[in-house]
């Protein structure tokens, strides 16, 4: 009896579960999914797709930007320059189910041409396929990404070294009330490097490495287009090389705003506080602020002024360093005219790398020796659609590197001008 009881107890379940499958897919009115935030963003997304084959919404683009010449190609002092160009397709296709659940897939293969320095050409490609679930109360995404680029990855690295990252994610969002919710997202990376010297430096031995991390986070709409939140994270490194003593767990918690794309006020501001705690010791390596934030504000009707602020823990190459703290802030304007058929842009950023001496601590005063950027570039867009936008862009950096512990200070300066297509006028 005990057991045909657990059998149709087993059975009850399984049928509910059917029937509350049936319901979703096939009864379920659409109109009452995908009403959280990120639901309404994905559907957005998708119908702004021009094209549509069947039941899949497609939304092709074409790169092309810095086809132009480049003064200092690795920000040296004894200056390489060349020509260059990058251009490739770019492709994100969306597939909905009734509005409930939505596959999406983005595939972009580049070309990168240089014109005398050959051992820079290449093809990068970047793809990223996710899947979500709409619900009325709920959002749920799981997805992967790869990605197989030379690129100059961050600003302490000057060569390109080929860069294979895969990565897998998923994330919850649910919604306990009419204007708050909750979240959680998990993510994995596995990051491996050529095989290149830097300053004498093996890049793939120092850096490759695998990323854990899991975060949750509250939010409260406190208006129609902005969200409140915070958010605490929790990351993991482990590198390949059994030697490496970059090892490390990082606790992070966050505070800021988020803003709903189509208004006046796009972006999202992010502050935190970090620590980071070495896997073969007790005491932190480093305590203090990071933040990834990016706005932009439309004034009036012609003016559109920008701002950024990114700051945030980076793994060094140089054995004697383990990490750095990389900070980039800065900000811009865009001027329409001529009825908003011609852009101006100006834009205006200050890097700085903070590596800490051998006999610093993790206070943020001891991180005193640093790498430093000045960087501008202006830059005038025709429209050629609503919202796209060609054009010539022209800068110059300006840097400092001041190591004196390591002996291992200089200047350098670097002009380029570069012919752009944008699809963002």
């Amino acid at each position: 009896m005990k057991t045909k009881r657990r059998l149709g107890n087993k059975a009850g379940l399984f049928k509910a579960a059917v029937l509350t499958v049936l319901w979703l897919f096939f009864i379920a009115p659409p109109s009452i999914l995908g009403d959280t935030y990120k639901g309404k963003d994905l559907l957005r997304q998708m119908s702004l797709a021009p094209w549509k084959v069947g039941p899949f919404r497609i939304r092709p683009e074409i790169i092309l930007s810095e086809l132009g010449y480049d003064s200092n190609i690795y920000s040296q002092p004894e200056a390489i320059g060349d020509y260059r160009l990058t251009v490739g397709p770019s492709f994100t296709g969306y597939l909905a189910i009734r509005k409930k659940i939505v596959l999406t897939l983005y595939e972009s293969p580049r070309y990168v041409y240089f014109y005398e320095t050959t051992r820079e050409r290449a093809w990068n490609n970047y793809f990223r396929g996710d899947v979500s679930i709409l619900l009325n109360k709920a959002f749920f995404s799981a997805g992967a990404a790869w990605t197989d680029a030379r690129e100059r990855w961050n600003y302490e690295i000057d060569l390109r070294p080929r860069r294979k990252q895969a990565d897998v994610q998923a994330s919850a969002l649910l919604q306990t009330g009419k204007k708050t919710g909750f979240s959680v997202d998990i993510s994995a990376s596995r990051i491996r490097y050529e095989n290149l010297e830097f300053e004498r430096f093996p890049i793939a031995q120092e850096l490759d490495h695998d990323e854990f991390r899991a975060a949750c986070g509250f939010y409260r709409q406190m208006t129609p287009r902005m969200r409140a939140f915070v958010q605490l994270e929790y990351g993991r490194y482990d590198f390949r090389n059994p030697l490496n003593p970059r090892d490390a767990e990082t606790r992070t918690a966050y505070a800021g705003f988020e803003f709903s794309p189509g208004g006046r006020v796009n972006g999202r501001v992010r502050l935190g506080y970090k620590t980071l705690y070495p896997l073969n010791g007790a005491k932190p390596d480093f305590q203090g602020l990071v933040g990834d934030s990016s706005v932009s504000v439309d004034i009036a009707r012609p003016i559109r002024l920008r701002g950024s602020y990114r700051r945030d823990v980076q793994f060094s190459v140089w054995y004697n360093a383990r990490f750095f703290v990389e900070t980039v802030a800065g900000g811009g304007l865009s001027l329409y005219i001529f009825k908003r058929k011609v852009r101006v842009d100006y834009d205006y950023n200050l890097v700085q790398n903070a590596y800490r001496p051998p006999s610093g601590g993790a206070n943020e005063s001891n991180f005193n020796m640093a790498d430093k950027y000045t960087m501008q570039s202006a830059g005038l867009y025709f429209r050629l659609k609503k919202n796209v936008g060609l054009g010539v862009t022209a800068g110059r950096w300006d840097r400092k590197t001041d190591l004196i512990g390591w002996n291992y200070g200089w200047r350098s300066k670097r002009q380029f001008a570069n012919l752009n297509l944008t699809y963002n006028f």
